[in-house]
């Protein structure tokens, strides 16, 4: 189980809440926050997380892991602040657990 601020999420019973609500992701998205929380403070490149949320999976592009950014930044509201973009590298979460 994973908390940052609002934010929790427990990857054995794939539940993501935010201030207490539910909030419905999609299994990507699941997986890409499930990444981010598991490496909180470490920057990660767009490159390794499509290695390790899409795997080999032909005819990926980087820009596919920023629109699933974007998109789980507005699901999570408030908390999608703690996605960091390190400008010409990737991501991070930040936060106070």
């Amino acid at each position: 189980e994973y908390r940052v601020g609002d934010l929790y999420l427990s990857p054995a019973q794939h539940i993501v809440r935010c201030g207490g609500q539910e909030i419905s992701l999609t299994l990507k998205e699941f997986e890409l926050l499930c990444l981010l929380l598991e490496n909180k403070g470490i920057v990660l490149s767009r490159d390794r997380i499509l290695d390790k949320v899409w795997g080999d999976a032909m005819g990926r592009e980087s820009r596919t892991v920023d629109v699933h950014i974007r998109t789980l930044r507005q699901k999570l509201g408030p908390a999608g602040g703690c996605i960091e973009t390190v400008r010409g590298i990737g991501y991070k979460l930040k936060g106070a657990d």
